[in-house]
């Protein structure tokens, strides 16, 4: 199938869904978006895109769906009930759920795609929002193997990066992304650890800053590093990942370990962090801010009060 006779729906409309979507409609597929804010589709109709009022109206013609929501529980509201994408979605369509969520939700998904004839494929993306509108996203897709090279040629539009199929079963998806999250915040809050440590016995921050690179070198990383060692966490609105979605995360993380009797104390300890960070009320800030509860702990200033100083 042609990519001008393909015809794309795109569902979740924030930060990261209008990025993605805006690179499909570049590369010319057909593309009904829906977004609960309506007045998010409006860029996206301008490039060329329709809207559609509800879920099910916005799947009823669609061969590949993609969706960028927030959590499990709008992934399954999103699907389910009279207005759910499940009760328009064509036999045969794929469904392409970018969302971090866990894998018992992916695999509850799976088989709800199945009553109704269609194909659920977990497809996580690796990158910020930036790397998204930049169509440089990596794409880590779990299900059926025949369902995921059908929807490839839209993935292609958005994962520059790379496209990784980590096998039939969705929920290997989430695994993977949810891994993908761990190593990252987990050198969130060793960066934190560090500069607290260095910064309480008065070490220059640029020969801290020096000897991280010596280790790190991802830049993507490394931009996080820079964050934490100036202690900028702040973002606009419709920008980043914020705390409070990290800590939705890592909740997802401990989760996942339990499920399978796998404990996991790294991400306990970033909980805790998180949970503080979030009660010193920085949960709007940028997710790197986990790498700022050590400071917070030794009583070094928050960010917020050292701009009033």
């Amino acid at each position: 199938m042609s990519t001008s006779s393909m015809k794309v729906t795109f569902l979740g409309l924030g930060s990261m869904g209008s990025a993605i979507a805006k690179n499909i409609v570049k590369k010319g597929f057909q593309l009904v978006v829906w977004s609960r804010t309506a007045s998010k589709a409006d860029d996206l109709i301008k490039a060329g895109a329709h809207s559609a009022t509800s879920a099910r109206e916005a799947v009823a013609d669609a061969d590949i769906i993609i969706s960028c929501l927030y959590d499990d529980k709008s992934c399954l509201e999103t699907a389910q009930g009279e207005n759910g994408y499940l009760m328009g979605i064509k036999k045969n369509a794929v469904h392409v759920n970018t969302t971090t969520i866990s894998p018992n939700t992916s695999s509850q998904l799976e088989k709800l795609h199945e009553q109704y004839g269609a194909y659920y494929v977990a497809g996580t993306v690796l990158g910020r929002p930036d790397v998204a509108a930049a169509g440089q996203l990596r794409s880590f897709l779990g299900g059926n193997r025949e369902a995921i090279e059908r929807a490839r040629p839209v993935v292609e539009a958005y994962s520059g990066g790379s496209i990784i199929v980590v096998g039939d079963n969705p929920a290997h998806s989430n695994v993977i992304k949810l891994t993908a999250n761990m190593v990252l915040s987990a050198n969130l809050s060793l960066f934190g650890q560090i500069y607290a440590l260095n910064e309480r016995w008065g070490v220059d921050h640029d020969v801290t800053q020096q000897i991280l690179k010596i280790f790190y070198s991802h830049p993507g990383l490394l931009a996080y590093e820079d964050r934490i060692r100036n202690r900028n966490y702040e973002i606009a609105e419709g920008e980043g990942f914020r705390a409070e979605g990290g800590l939705k995360d890592v909740n997802a993380m401990l989760s996942s370990g339990d499920q399978v009797g796998v404990p996991l104390p790294f991400c306990s300890v970033m909980r805790e962090q998180l949970v503080s960070t979030i009660g010193h009320g920085l949960k709007h800030m940028d997710w790197s801010v986990i790498g700022d509860a050590t400071r917070i702990n030794a009583g070094l200033s928050l960010p917020s009060e050292q701009k009033k100083e």
